[in-house]
């Protein structure tokens, strides 16, 4: 997916107003080389989980503390209880030099405490829109091990109406009287591109059904379909033969022959 902003196709364009942010990084399939090798050789469901979006940096490297009540921020060795702060006068003057009149004074604050205790608002630097119907959904980093010290909020953000909007995380500082460090080389937060029909009430509309009886009209639940279904989806626990579709990989095989065929049909 490209992020072009001159191609009428590109689902999400990303826009980097703060020269010093880190570039958006396109996730991977390996979660930054941290899942098991078997996990990464075989199990195509988190590979392709872990691939899903980009990753999005903190600007510049924080160390933040906090007391259980307010958050503190390390400055040039010394402690300062943080409210809302941009951290970057040479931004301030950039931002300034380019915004309208009316803009010139509200540049995005770098970091803000918010009204609830310990929760820290984290702008990455960048703006971010989609097309019509797209929506941007906000998050951890999937499949790494996060830190005790906090965590993210997650959130699906319009974008393609509440835009060019400030792509920021919200985390929750869990951790007191200890220096919580982040890191402008390590990602803080990963973004994904949604349709706004997949969390549409009419999206979430379900069937349960119960048991295992032969379903008969509104009764029941397995069907022989079901049932031939399941044996494709289980892996067999006997010695495995080689024209067993059931082999150790063939549901990534799978998947990867149907993208590649897609992506043929779309070139």
């Amino acid at each position: 997916m490209s992020i072009s902003a001159n191609s009428s196709s590109d689902i999400v364009t990303f826009q980097r107003v703060y020269p010093r942010a880190m570039p958006l990084l396109r996730a991977d399939t390996s979660a930054l080389g941290t899942l098991p090798t078997a996990t990464f050789q075989f199990c195509e469901p988190a590979r392709s989980a872990s691939a899903f979006g980009w990753y999005v940096f903190p600007p510049c490297d924080i160390v933040l503390k906090w007391d259980g009540t307010d958050v503190f921020l390390k400055l040039h060795d010394e402690w300062t209880e943080l409210s809302s702060i941009h951290l970057d006068a040479e931004f301030l003057e950039y931002w300034a030099l380019h915004a309208p009149g009316d803009l010139r004074d509200r540049a995005p604050p770098i970091l803000t405490s918010l009204f609830v205790p310990g929760i820290v608002q984290v702008w990455s630097g960048f703006l971010a829109s989609t097309a019509p119907g797209w929506s941007l959904m906000v998050g951890p980093v999937v499949n790494t091990a996060h830190s005790r010290a906090f965590a993210c909020y997650e959130a699906i953000v319009e974008t393609d109406s509440f835009k060019p909007w400030p792509m920021f995380i919200n985390i929750r500082l869990q951790s007191t009287d200890r220096e919580i460090r982040f890191s402008k080389m390590k990602p803080l937060f990963q973004v994904r591109p949604l349709l706004r029909e997949c969390y549409s009430p009419s999206s979430l509309r379900y069937n349960e059904l119960s048991g295992l009886e032969r379903r008969e009209g509104t009764a029941g639940s397995m069907t022989s379909e079901d049932w031939d279904g399941y044996r494709r989806t289980v892996r067999s626990v006997d010695p495995v033969r080689i024209e067993d579709d059931r082999n150790p990989g063939s549901y990534g095989a799978s998947v990867r022959r149907r993208r590649k065929g897609q992506d043929e049909a779309s070139e």
